[in-house]
């Protein structure tokens, strides 16, 4: 964080111009963040300060300082009401002005004199500086979702060139309340420590706080586009992994923070040495079929496995896959150091590896029986195809097992007590599991890698398309929710509009702009975002007190564009009234007419919650379950528990909105739903009661 000593040197070239601070707000905006924030704040940093000097009362300091402890608390006592006021009244000022860049007493960092080093610190400006850096720490950590709302506001717009100058960022209260300290204290171990009450204070109880002020940026349209982590390099195309087979337990679930990754620790989870560094070295595929079927082996007894049996494996009595001969069955195999051993001698080997590892995915999550039944009855053949091809084990590319992760994962969306019979979705996935399994058993003697990737590509369109088509069938469950979500993307748009210009606009008119707005947001594509920008340039028009003649033409772009757009007549002549009545309001508004009340809108989005959510649910809390689920997309599947019955039940989110933030999601036969807030989604995931499915290849996370 740069601050005025840094720019006092003749060789820094001022760069700030491209930065407009909150100088593109409206004089509205501004007063609404001051009103929504800074009592917030303050509120929260008086609960600090009392915890401190209780703290201190106690005898409880920093480092060899305690013996000072009880005359902090009584300073600190003394002073409070007037760090409280001065950090008020410079927050309150912070998010009013326009200027540009904040300017701090102290920055941490300042440029030696003729160089670009920088100078050494002394060990106050050291801690100083240190305490700083943990503060961003402790909020990155355990208030995600707030941390990339903060970023992603005051990068929108070109409005910071550092997300902590923004008044809104725990690090700009941090120099505000420190420059406080400093002129009641001095640059002592009080005010250090203090500081570091703060910042643990923060991490403490600062979640509800920090969730408020999120809100009032967002409404205040601060952030048009969502918290996105400024790590990620993925491609947006790539669905991310918020659950693994390597995570994944048939346990309890826990309790601990989501993972992100899809790398863990097999061995820890029981996995056995199949995926640690202490198993027998995998052998290259082209190695001798001794060395496979030793690897095989130790694999097996490393893992308590037991060996197979020709029927639990689904080959037939006496036979193969293809009819076959059942090669060196329990009693009958050929060791690996006889002189006939052999690639065919190597399958009961291969046989009782597979049927470990499924058995032991078939452990990790609950599978329908049918699906476990479908599943199993493949390893047989599998084993005869892997024989032939054993890359398989080292190249996780390989198309047969990128088929056996598909399969697996389309299988556990169905719920362990479901009844596929007399379903047609469960029955339609069944019958895609079945039909492609059958046709792996009866090429499996034939199949080379083509063979294996044409598996692949069929079971992909095909799942593509019955997801596609179960999606299509949710709709009437959606689409009363669609239409709640026009309605609050119309009323939050509509707030926007009246704080960026600052205006007051007659209740009726709002209503009649709203209404407008909702119906041409049920447009599609290009036209629905055109649409959007043409009525939000008529109701800063309304707002300003245009006249006919310039608002007119405005909408007549509508009109021609919701034509264009395919918009029916009847909706298009019923915006043109609305549009008409909310400016005809506007002109003859009274000066007793009710106003619209942005802050209103506010306060009802930070209160909102659903038909699912938890009695229990506190609506303002910020921590890394939110973040999770503000992340989580259309399509994903989860395994809910019950908290009454324990039961379990899995479903996917079929629908999200993104203002009115609620949550649907359904079970594979249409029979079960849950509507949830946001607030509501990270509730069940922080009480350990929903958890991801795994989407990344069980086979992965047992083989490495």
């Amino acid at each position: 964080m740069a601050g005025t000593d840094s720019r006092d040197q003749g060789n820094y070239q001022d760069d700030t111009a491209i930065w407009s601070g909150l100088s593109g707000l409206s004089e509205a905006q501004r007063s609404e963040l001051a009103a929504g924030i800074a009592p917030r704040v303050v509120d929260h940093l008086d609960q600090c300060l009392d915890w401190v000097a209780t703290e201190w009362g106690a005898g409880r300091a920093w480092g060899d300082h305690a013996g000072d402890a009880v005359e902090w608390a009584n300073q600190l006592h003394a002073y409070q009401y007037v760090l409280r006021r001065e950090f008020e009244e410079a927050l309150d000022r912070d998010l009013r002005t326009t200027t540009y860049p904040p300017h701090y007493d102290f920055s941490g960092t300042q440029y030696a004199g003729g160089d670009s080093g920088l100078q050494v610190l002394d060990d106050y400006q050291s801690t100083r500086r240190s305490l700083r850096h943990k503060l961003e720490g402790v909020i990155r950590a355990n208030n995600r979702y707030s941390y990339y709302m903060f970023q992603q506001a005051a990068s929108e717009g070109h409005r910071f060139e550092h997300a902590g100058w923004a008044p809104w960022s725990p690090l700009h209260w941090y120099e505000r309340l420190i420059e406080t300290a400093e002129r009641q204290f001095g640059r002592t171990a009080m005010t250090l420590d203090l500081m570091r009450a703060y910042v643990k204070c923060m991490g403490r109880t600062g979640a509800p706080m920090l969730a408020f002020v999120v809100e009032t940026i967002d409404e205040c349209g601060l952030v048009t586009e969502p918290p996105r982590s400024p790590e990620a390099q993925e491609s947006e195309s790539v669905p991310q992994q918020r659950a693994s087979w390597a995570h994944y337990t048939g346990a309890s679930p826990s309790r601990s923070a989501p993972e992100s990754t899809a790398d863990g620790d097999p061995a820890a989870l029981g996995l056995g040495t199949a995926g640690s560094a202490g198993a027998r070295e995998m052998p290259t595929p082209d190695a001798d079929p001794a060395a496979w079927a030793q690897w095989a082996r130790a694999l097996v007894q490393a893992q308590g496995m037991p060996r197979s049996a020709p029927h639990a494996a689904g080959a037939p009595d006496g036979g193969g896959a293809a009819g076959a001969p059942a090669p060196h069955t329990d009693g009958e195999r050929a060791e690996p150091g006889s002189p006939d051993f052999s690639r065919e001698s190597l399958t009961p080997f291969i046989l009782d590896l597979l049927q470990g590892m499924f058995d032991h995915i078939f452990r990790q999550v609950g599978f329908n029986s049918r699906v476990r039944a479908a599943i199993a009855d493949m390893q047989f053949s599998l084993a005869r195809v892997v024989i032939r091809d054993l890359s398989f084990f080292r190249d996780r590319s390989h198309p047969l097992r990128l088929w056996i992760g598909s399969l697996i994962n389309t299988g556990v969306r169905v719920s362990p007590d479901d009844q596929a019979e007399g379903n047609d979705a469960i029955e339609a996935y069944v019958r895609h599991i079945q039909e492609s399994v059958n046709r792996l058993r009866h090429e499996a003697d034939s199949m080379d890698r083509d063979a294996a990737q044409a598996l692949l590509d069929d079971w992909l369109f095909a799942i593509e398309e019955e997801d596609a088509r179960w999606q299509e069938q949710q709709d009437p469950h959606i689409d009363p929710l669609r239409q709640e979500e026009r309605a609050a993307r119309a009323r939050r748009s509509l707030t926007i509009c009246v704080l960026e210009t600052g205006a007051e606009l007659p209740e009726r008119s709002a209503e009649e702009i709203a209404e407008a707005w909702e119906d041409l947001l049920a447009a599609d594509g290009d036209a629905a975002k055109q649409l959007d920008q043409t009525v939000k340039d008529v109701a800063k028009a309304i707002c300003k007190h245009a006249t006919p003649q310039e608002v007119n033409p405005m909408v007549q772009r509508i009109v021609a564009t919701a034509r264009e757009a395919g918009v029916s007549e009847e909706r298009v002549k019923a915006v043109v009234q609305h549009l008409g009545q909310a400016h005809l309001q506007r002109i003859r508004a009274s000066g007793d007419e009710p106003r619209f009340d942005p802050q209103e809108r506010i306060r009802a989005r930070r209160s909102v919650r659903f038909e699912d959510d938890d009695p229990d649910l506190l609506t303002d809390q910020d921590d890394p379950y939110v973040f999770e689920a503000s992340r989580i997309q259309v399509g994903d599947w989860f395994e809910f528990i019950g908290k009454a019955s324990g039961e379990t039940q899995r479903m996917a989110l079929v629908w999200r909105g993104e203002a009115t933030r609620r949550f649907l999601f359904l079970s594979l036969d249409g029979v079960t739903s849950r509507r949830h807030s946001l607030q509501g989604v990270a509730h069940e995931m922080r009480e350990g009661r929903m958890r991801a499915l795994p989407r990344d290849n069980p086979l992965d996370a047992m083989i490495r």
